[in-house]
């Protein structure tokens, strides 16, 4: 069976997140999705999280109920608070992924800055990295780091969660956007309201 590991700030967690991740088990049949919900983001990349662990997990739990073969991981958020970085997270998940090489799967955009991660030449040594395709790229621009499309075309495109924390410091509908269960947790804690 198949390991994929799917990572990200999921701040908040989206359709499009939810469509990759029935995607990757689907076309990687028979496999288990681990969501990585980040800890610290790395300071080098200068993101900041908006919403807390606990919320960002409850609403990833929220997302992906009644979808089998699906964990969520809070490897990261339990570790000490510095900054999380993959090789790290990796070799805590090790002894838990069995014999075959798991299956790392990154936004495209996040692809085109693997080679500036941390110790990475060691993360292609340990898995099959593949990725979500962005519109009009299609490629790493990194020759040296070797990955899969997971599909051709992403339905989701343009939808990220930076759009959706941007409509909803508006006051505008994120209906649609996220899961509906989502939309009412974020709706009854008052989440992205005042940043």
């Amino acid at each position: 069976m198949k390991t994929v590991l799917y990572g990200g700030a999921f701040d908040p967690v989206h359709v499009g997140h939810v469509f990759v991740g029935r995607e990757a088990l689907r076309l990687m049949a028979p496999s288990t999705l681990i969501l990585i919900p980040t800890g610290l983001p790395n300071p080098d990349f200068g993101k900041c999280l908006s919403a807390s662990d606990a919320d960002r997990q409850a609403m990833l739990q929220l997302a992906f109920a009644g979808v089998p073969d699906v964990v969520i991981s809070d490897i990261e958020l339990s570790r000490e608070p510095q900054p999380s970085y993959f090789i790290d997270t990796l070799e805590a998940l090790r002894p838990s992924l069995g014999a075959d090489r798991p299956a790392l799967l990154l936004g495209e955009d996040q692809l085109r800055s693997f080679s500036q991660w941390h110790r990475y030449h060691e993360i292609l040594d340990s898995v099959e990295l593949w990725f979500v395709p962005r519109a009009g790229s299609h490629r790493s621009g990194c020759p040296e780091v070797p990955a899969r499309a997971l599909f051709d075309t992403n339905p989701f495109d343009s939808l990220s969660s930076t759009l959706i924390r941007g409509r909803l410091r508006q006051g505008l509908s994120v209906e649609s956007l996220v899961p509906p269960s989502v939309a009412a947790y974020i709706a009854e804690h008052g989440l992205y309201r005042s940043q």
